[in-house]
């Protein structure tokens, strides 16, 4: 008996016993306002989509009602919860941002959005820190400017910055639709999240978005820290419309963007 309990506590103190893991994603919705919510089979196919994941940033809400999401949370059922920031944007077009997570994640603190008072952003980043087991973590979400994309993607840098001294976190996760390729951003200039200390974890070689151009809009992109202990190496791109055998025209009243997720340890995190 005691060879066993000490066969445990070495496990435990070398990682080797490191518990589940989380599925994080990011989903931009495409205008997802009253006009969508109300479309029964639209709904259901992201009910579908969403339901894959332990947490997922939402970008592009655009319901002044505010009866879309809720509509969304009641069909995923009680198991989800959900924040969702202001409205924002810088003309009468306005989008929120929205997390939508399991129960059994913990929101900690309050979320709030990025105080930017040179006007930096189009729609400010959404930030939030949830806890799994031992895995605490800070999202950034963000819908990135496609005029303005070379510039806010370096913007924030100084976002993960502040959040880190504001916070003391050092797992960040960046996410969202970043319009971060084809003619909005050149991807081999990667500015101060250069691949040195951020893992960008969509490869510049995926393809986000349902046109019929090869671009890859959305991503995720982590901390060195989180890199290192927490991420399994595991995440990707989900073609909704190859998996579910969807025709075109289908899969775009859906989004004209795929999400994008990534894969962490929730037991290996001690920082």
């Amino acid at each position: 008996m005691v060879r066993y309990l000490i066969i445990i506590v070495f496990l435990l103190n070398t990682g080797i016993c490191y518990g589940g893991t989380i599925k994080i994603a990011s989903f931009n919705i495409q205008v997802f306002g009253q006009s969508k919510a109300n479309k029964n089979d639209v709904m259901d196919a992201i009910v579908n989509i969403l339901k894959q994941y332990d947490i997922i940033a939402i970008q592009e809400v655009r319901d002044i009602s505010g009866t879309a999401i809720k509509k969304l949370m009641a069909r995923l059922g009680v198991q989800y919860h959900y924040i969702i920031g202001p409205r924002l944007g810088r003309t009468s077009s306005k989008e929120q941002y929205a997390y939508i997570f399991k129960n059994d994640i913990k929101l900690m603190g309050r979320p709030y959005t990025y105080e930017d008072p040179l006007d930096f952003f189009h729609r400010e980043p959404f930030i939030a820190s949830f806890k799994k087991d031992k895995f605490d973590f800070m999202l950034i979400t963000i819908h990135v400017d496609p005029d303005e994309a070379v510039d806010e993607i370096y913007e924030l840098l100084n976002v993960v910055i502040e959040t880190r001294e504001k916070t003391g976190e050092q797992d960040i996760i960046i996410l969202g639709d970043l319009n971060a390729d084809c003619n909005y951003f050149d991807e081999n200039k990667k500015g101060g999240l250069d691949e040195e200390n951020y893992l960008w974890v969509i490869k510049d070689w995926q393809d986000t978005n349902l046109s019929k151009t090869s671009c890859t809009y959305d991503r995720i992109i982590i901390t060195k820290e989180a890199t290192e202990n927490d991420f399994t190496g595991v995440c990707g791109v989900d073609y909704f419309d190859i998996k579910y055998n969807m025709p075109y025209k289908k899969a775009k009243r859906i989004s004209d963007h795929y999400p994008v997720w990534a894969e962490f340890h929730t037991g290996r995190d001690y920082d």
